[in-house]
């Protein structure tokens, strides 16, 4: 065999440097969106005994409050989570 790379060996493009991943708290979009699935969704936890290589969410539409639950390989993030915020400078 000739010394070729692996296929996606090459110099990383602009989304591998940073893809944020879904947490809770994140805001996420569907990829393809089907009926009532449309608009921004926010991550409230992941779901258990789902596939590690695919995890499932329980995500929340921002707009209506309506939930579901959606694979991550449907999510795309739109905002990440947010750090909590501190008590402040303790005297």
């Amino acid at each position: 065999m000739a010394d070729t790379p692996a296929p996606g060996a090459g110099p990383p493009t602009p989304t591998m440097l940073f893809t944020p991943a879904i947490q809770t708290g994140s805001e996420v979009k569907v990829h393809r969106p089907r009926a009532g699935e449309r608009g921004t969704w926010r991550v409230t936890g992941q779901v258990a005994n789902t596939d590690p290589e695919d995890p499932a969410y329980d995500v929340t539409h921002t707009g209506t409050g309506r939930r579901r639950v959606l694979r991550a390989s449907c999510l795309v993030v739109v905002r990440a989570a947010t750090p909590p915020r501190s008590a402040g400078r303790q005297r």
